[in-house]
């Protein structure tokens, strides 16, 4: 299978799904979509022909070069359009998912609701009128069918605005438990071992998966996994304040510094164990990991290595 062998309305499915999956898609164009749907039983084949494509290229990571994948998917100027082609022709191909949903890759966030890029912040407004400021390389999932205000965290860190609303519980769910808000402002960051919410305003209850529970209230913070839930100290609280774009530390491990920046800095960033333990304090700029990379290297003992502007590694000298 190649681009070029793909139908006209396969082509429009791809084009309508790229649309959806930007996140900026307006209602006018949503009746478009619906009409297109129903204009013929071909539209509606492509359609589904393309969503079944989509899951089984991310079905696995088939043991297949990654310079085939590199350069299917990771030319200059590939769009997103482009990438879900691409999507298409590696299922084609049988050479599954490749990865392409890892942080950076091309279709990354194409499976989401909501997403956004290495280095950007967005506020995305809901269908109640609540608002979810994501993180950089967030993904979130947004399920508010049958009396439901439901969203799945499931990469990155989010700050929600909700609008009350009793009757409507609004949740945030992640791999380890849920947050409920009592409230109005709070926020979720998701790590690999556990995850992390912050009160802003009002109050939320937070459950773990095995059914530990705590409420907090403003300004508290709390971190859990899928057994319990521990409560932060306050001056803990500037650690995950990535809001306005800035990270604040006292004396804390090199390694919450760095794993803060990676959502920010293009390609791999890898840290090494005994770079990782370095204490580190300051105020620093997640918008720009090269500066804050090059004050490193100037106050602690480091040494930084860059290969091919994509694999940076921080080392203790």
């Amino acid at each position: 299978m190649s681009p070029a062998r793909l139908s006209p309305e396969e082509i429009a499915a791809i084009e309508w799904l790229a649309q959806q999956r930007s996140g900026r898609m307006s209602t006018a164009e949503r009746q478009r979509f619906e009409r297109w749907l129903a204009e013929s039983e071909r539209h509606r084949g492509a359609w589904e022909r393309l969503q079944r494509r989509l899951e089984s290229a991310f079905v696995g990571v088939a043991e297949q070069p990654a310079e085939l994948a590199r350069k299917t998917l990771l030319s200059a100027g590939t769009s997103r359009r482009q990438a879900l082609r691409g999507a298409l022709v590696l299922a084609g191909l049988g050479l599954g998912g490749l990865g392409l949903t890892r942080p950076g890759m091309p279709l990354d966030g194409l499976v989401a609701d909501l997403s956004t890029a290495t280095g950007e912040r967005r506020r995305f407004v809901l269908d109640d009128g609540s608002s979810v400021l994501l993180n950089a390389q967030s993904r979130v999932d947004v399920d508010f069918d049958g009396g439901r205000r439901r969203l799945q965290l499931r990469r990155g860190a989010l700050l929600a605005e909700v609008t009350a609303d009793a009757r409507q519980p609004f949740v945030v769910e992640t791999p380890f438990g849920r947050v409920q808000a009592l409230g109005t402002r709070f926020s979720v960051a998701l790590g690999e071992r556990d995850a992390t919410v912050w009160v802003q305003e009002a109050q939320v209850r937070l459950e773990t998966r095995a059914g530990s529970s705590l409420v907090l209230a403003t300004d508290e913070g709390a971190r859990f996994d899928r057994d319990i839930c521990q409560r932060l100290e306050g001056q803990r609280r500037s650690e995950f304040a990535w809001q306005d774009g800035w990270l604040e530390l006292h004396d804390r491990p090199l390694d919450v510094l760095i794993a803060a920046l990676r959502p920010y800095h293009p390609g791999h960033l890898r840290l090494s164990p005994a770079a990782a333990a370095l204490r580190i304090s300051g105020l620093f700029p997640l918008d720009d990991s090269e500066r804050v990379l090059a004050s490193l290297e100037e106050i602690l003992p480091l040494r930084i290595h860059r290969y091919l502007g994509w694999w940076t590694t921080i080392e203790h000298s």
